[in-house]
């Protein structure tokens, strides 16, 4: 369920960042993935459970300012190519999609400086977001690519 510090900031939001609900952002998923095996890149994917945010930050304060410089980042550059929602509204997904695995972590550690900057919080040391590369690069190798 969406914490309410995030969904009063979302809502204001709504108009500059577009985050697709969890039906339609797992079929997006599946689309990119069928892509990216196609055209041999690798694309990163970033969940990020409420829960860990609340965990990491226990001030509701603090959690304010954490969206406010996480959608800040979504709206102003081409950071990720999508957001969604994970099932039951539990959490937001972000897909980095470039030509290469290591601009994809590039692109993530841009993305978690910046809302550093902006709030002093640095997710990349949270316990509880989770990273995964697509397709594996374990498929990429057998299939020669």
């Amino acid at each position: 369920m969406m914490p309410e510090e995030f969904e009063s900031i979302f809502k204001k939001c709504k108009k500059s960042i577009f985050i697709y609900d969890w039906e339609f952002f797992s079929k997006r998923i599946h689309d990119e993935l069928i892509f990216s095996v196609i055209e041999e890149y690798q694309f990163l994917y970033i969940e990020i459970n409420f829960n860990t945010v609340e965990n990491e930050l226990q001030k509701k304060v603090d959690r304010i300012k954490f969206w406010h410089a996480f959608f800040d980042q979504l709206s102003k550059k081409r950071f990720s190519d999508l957001c969604g929602f994970l099932n039951n509204e539990g959490g937001i997904a972000i897909v980095f999609t470039y030509s290469s695995s290591s601009n994809n972590y590039m692109a993530w550690v841009r993305f978690c400086e910046n809302v550093l900057s902006k709030s002093g919080f640095d997710m990349r040391n949270w316990d509880g977001i989770n990273k995964a590369e697509y397709p594996p690069k374990e498929f990429l190798a057998t299939t020669g690519r």
